[in-house]
């Protein structure tokens, strides 16, 4: 056999081996895409500032999912303009996986009330999972004229406009619980946006504020040491620990029951295999009783499911704050 013959039998078995390695690495790679994510560290945007309850779930899910995964989960606080900044930096992300946004019904009501939020909810994401969902509680001093909402009621027909609310801000969940609760009972509040919970809630321990609407996990541990009262909740059962608070459907208004929600989205385009993956770990997270626990004492429950699930609370959820803006007019300066 010449020199030229068997140099080109080793290229083509060379080349026979290197084309079908390929194939195989490919077909491996098809049949199991998830298997090589996640390949580097995680980041999981917060549209909240560091401290609160979305925060604390945020990091009891970070670092449940790092050994999980076998990549670090990272948090990262991008609070402002209502949720925006960290919605806008997770929309321009490549969509790889790698970067994650941890949002709430802001994702949804920035969208409906800022001229230009710098994003769109439903073309520039995905769902990945929803994470927990939990009641605002309406609070007041002890020593308060208010002892029921009834009397909240009576005071602000009699008194349009002229009784304060606080809130963490304009366009916060708690601030749209508060307007479905006005609209249902036919009533005017004046609205006093804070700068976050804490801010509002100290306002009404001090007695500068008479009422706070508040996220369950802002205000339960003033409730439990008696120095605010809980005068109803928005969701539609009672809490465990308040069993003596009211619903808004106990309180004669359905209408007005209302959730504070938490999940995880992507940006639009992250592959499929990425999502159900993260999906399927976090519903892992949420399943154990020790999570479940955290979240609760948190005042908020785990929920998990399938993308989808979430697909459909979020599309219902866009809907209703809708028809909301709509009929009060409510617009972001």
């Amino acid at each position: 056999m010449n020199s030229i013959m068997w140099r080109w039998m080793q290229y083509c078995v060379v080349r026979t081996a290197r084309w079908t390695g390929l194939a195989l690495t490919l077909c491996a790679w098809a049949a199991h895409p998830q298997g090589t994510y996640p390949a580097k560290p995680i980041r999981l945007v917060l549209v909240v500032a560091a401290g609160g309850s979305a925060d604390a779930v945020g990091r009891i899910v970070a670092e449940r999912l790092t050994p999980a995964l076998g990549q670090a989960v990272l948090v990262e606080n991008r609070g402002g303009a209502g949720g925006n900044i960290a919605s806008q930096l997770v929309a321009k992300a490549v969509p790889d996986g790698y970067t994650l946004l941890l949002t709430a019904n802001n994702h949804n009501v920035n969208a409906r009330i800022y001229k230009d939020a710098g994003y769109d909810p439903r073309r520039d994401f995905v769902p990945v999972v929803q994470l927990s969902e939990g009641p605002s509680v309406l609070v007041t001093q002890p020593g308060s004229q208010f002892k029921s909402l009834a009397q909240v009621v009576d005071a602000a027909r009699a008194q349009p406009r002229q009784i304060a609310y606080g809130s963490a801000g304009f366009g916060q969940p708690v601030h749209i619980a508060t307007e479905l609760f006005m609209t249902a009972a036919r009533i005017q509040l004046t609205h006093v946006p804070y700068k976050g919970a804490g801010p509002a809630l100290q306002d009404a321990l001090g007695g500068q504020v008479p009422l706070v609407m508040s996220s369950l996990a802002g205000a339960m541990p003033h409730i439990q040491a008696g120095k605010l009262r809980a005068l109803v909740l928005t969701g539609d059962a009672r809490w465990p620990g308040l069993a003596d608070v009211p619903t808004m459907a106990e309180a004669g208004y359905p209408a007005a029951t209302h959730w504070v929600w938490l999940g995880i989205v992507a940006p639009v385009d992250t592959p499929a295999a990425v999502v159900e993956r993260f999906n399927r770990e976090v519903n892992l997270v949420l399943s154990d009783a020790t999570v479940r626990e955290r979240f609760l004492s948190l005042g908020t429950a785990p929920i998990g499911g399938p993308p989808v699930a979430f697909a459909k609370r979020l599309q219902a959820d866009f809907d209703a704050v809708g028809d909301l803006v709509t009929r009060t007019g409510m617009k972001a300066e």
